[in-house]
């Protein structure tokens, strides 16, 4: 039977325990000094309900409190089952049973802490509206993702944000969008991870919990700076800095933000600064092996940066040995220290060590290449899945059978997609000149997009976009120019366009987009908007300078233009070569030509 009452309810029989528990989340250390308050006095415990409750309630403000004595944490967890055990009180013993999880996570052994989460789903009816769900959700999206099982830590993740929208709990949401955006900022989607924080951000703002608001920040920063957002960035690491209350995951991570920030800015004097911060912080004990590889690769990229390859290499090797024994790196970050060591090996002549471990960064790749280059496609579905898995609640335990049939197929689809994509390329799939997909991601991703779409009977536009005057570019002002055009473009389109949105550059001056779920008004305001922009772009190389650089684009929509995609390619390009025709930079959407100067003044 669900339990309708809310613990803080529960537990207003004892006063002091009730003020503890509902703080437990947002002001954890004022919690733990009401509760061993408490507990010293004695009368809390008199009795064995009573001293069951305050040693489960300090057990769980143990765990959301940041450095807690992990020996009391397991003793009060020891102490709070014995009681309530005696007494037959379920659903603190519900609770108490979350020992071992919890202890393994705090330990940062997230296999262990996983397969506890796992062990314990059947104690916890999840499908209920049960305040207590709240605890594995959180423990099990946030071991998922820990482990590198980003669908599994979106699913329980998503679940258990819906959970706490449910209960109206505000702590909670703030809580589960952590394990959350992790998950996003791993798979390359740093959109909506910035997105989603930024609500996590706002719904600070009915708790009074510096701690929370402060790490919210730091991972919004991440997200910004993943988008090249430098300055929005700065300006919230500067104010997690400025905040002296304490940040999960420990103060050092945010001068590990700072420091690679000001690495990105060319600022390395100022990111040495905060290297060595992280360094006094963390003190002279055990360090911890995620804070050994994240010192280790900070001091090898900006000893690179530095043109110290010497240490260098010596600090990048160090953290790539270190990686294979960190689960809790965004396993998406992996391949960037394969790349930096790679490169310092180039340049000190080693070239064969150099290839070696390149291929490692592509093996690591390949291996996460399904999850990192499609799981924006897959994380609205997921969203959707999990609205639907709410929907279902209700229903009768068949219909949740065949849903589970239904989430087991989907797993599997994402495992046979792994094991096709890691069978495919061994060469790169980006572009180096404009940094976007080139032809042979599109022709490898675009067939799963539109067959996605088909299953879904959802609409899908794609966009050949070709710039005008390019080899009058080229001509007049030099291939020089001619390249930084490219570049500019690649920057202007990287920005604009969304992250569940496919780019890459098709060949030459062609570019292709895949707009999902858009028709041809919305595509084409898209491309409008994308020319806007980039006619403002300014290219400066020496002394000459241009301006006003247009585009032309042909659009087709799937399925009205075409259910393969050979036949939507074949439409879009014929688009385009009616622009081009008709006097470029326009948008065209049909095959029935319309004057030249419509098609310009469509654009502006």
């Amino acid at each position: 039977m669900p339990f309708t009452q809310t613990l803080t309810d529960f537990l207003a029989p004892m006063p002091i325990l009730q003020r503890a528990f509902a703080l437990h989340i947002t002001r954890p250390e004022q919690a733990m000094t009401l509760v061993t308050a408490a507990i010293g006095e004695g009368t809390v415990c008199a009795s064995p309900r009573g001293r069951g409750w305050a040693h489960l309630v300090r057990a769980l403000v143990g765990y959301r409190l940041i450095g807690s004595d992990l020996t009391q944490l397991e003793q009060d967890f020891v102490i709070a089952s014995a009681a309530l055990r005696s007494i037959g009180d379920d659903r603190g013993l519900r609770l108490a049973n979350l020992s071992a999880a919890v202890l393994a996570s705090k330990r940062g052994n997230w296999a262990a802490a996983l397969a506890e989460y796992e062990s314990l789903i059947g104690g916890f009816d999840l499908d209920s509206s049960d305040e207590e769900n709240f605890y594995p959700y959180i423990g099990l999206s946030t071991s998922h993702v820990y482990c590198g099982n980003l669908v599994e830590g979106l699913r329980f993740g998503y679940a258990g944000l819906h959970h706490a929208q449910q209960t109206q709990s505000p702590a909670h949401e703030v809580v589960m969008c952590l394990p959350l955006g992790v998950a996003l900022m791993a798979a390359r989607d740093s959109d909506e991870a910035a997105m989603l924080f930024g609500t996590a951000e706002r719904l600070c703002d009915q708790l009074d919990s510096p701690s929370l608001l402060k790490t919210v920040r730091l991972n919004r920063a991440i997200a910004l700076r993943r988008m090249r957002r430098f300055a929005e960035a700065m300006r919230l690491v500067n104010q997690v800095l400025a905040e002296p209350a304490p940040l999960i995951g420990g103060q050092p991570f945010a001068h590990y933000a700072a420091a690679e920030l000001h690495i990105q800015l060319d600022q390395n004097e100022l990111a040495a600064q905060h290297l060595q911060r992280a360094r006094e912080l963390l003190g002279n004990g055990e360090i911890a092996l995620l804070d050994q590889a994240k010192l280790a690769f900070l001091t090898g990229l900006l000893a690179s940066r530095s043109n110290d390859d010497e240490r260098a290499h010596h600090e990048l090797s160090r953290a790539a040995a270190l990686l294979p024994r960190v689960s809790a790196w965004r396993f998406s970050d992996r391949s960037t220290v394969y790349d930096e060591l790679a490169a310092v090996l180039a340049r000190q002549g080693r070239y064969y060590d150099a290839y070696n471990v390149q291929r490692r960064s592509t093996e690591e790749f390949l291996h996460n290449v399904d999850v990192l280059n499609r799981i924006r496609h897959f994380s609205m579905q997921v969203r959707t899945e999990m609205t639907r898995v709410q929907a279902e609640l209700h229903r009768t335990a068949a219909e949740r059978l065949d849903l589970q049939h239904e989430q087991r197929r989907l797993r599997e689809e994402v495992e046979r997609a792994a094991k096709e994509v890691a069978s495919l390329r061994e060469v790169a799939t980006r572009d180096a000149l404009t940094d976007l997909p080139n032809r042979r991601y599109l022709d490898e991703v675009l067939p799963n997009v539109l067959r996605m779409r088909q299953q879904t009977a959802t609409p899908l536009a794609l966009a050949f976009i070709d710039l005008d005057n390019f080899k009058e570019v080229n001509d007049r002002y030099g291939h020089a120019m001619g390249d930084l055009v490219l570049k500019g473009f690649g920057e202007v389109v990287g920005h604009v366009m969304r992250a569940s949105d496919v780019v890459g550059r098709y060949g030459g001056e062609e570019f292709c987009v895949a707009l999902v779920g858009c028709g041809p008004d919305a595509a084409a305001t898209r491309m409008r908007a994308l020319m806007k922009v980039f006619e403002k772009r300014e290219f400066i190389l020496g002394e000459r300078r241009l301006q006003g650089v247009t585009f032309s684009v042909g659009i087709s929509v799937y399925p009205e233009d075409g259910v393969d995609l050979d036949g939507l390619l074949a439409a879009a390009d014929r688009r385009l070569y009616e622009g081009k025709r008709a006097g470029r930079a326009a948008v065209v959407t049909s095959d029935y030509p319309l004057p030249a100067q419509v098609l310009r003044s469509a654009v502006g």
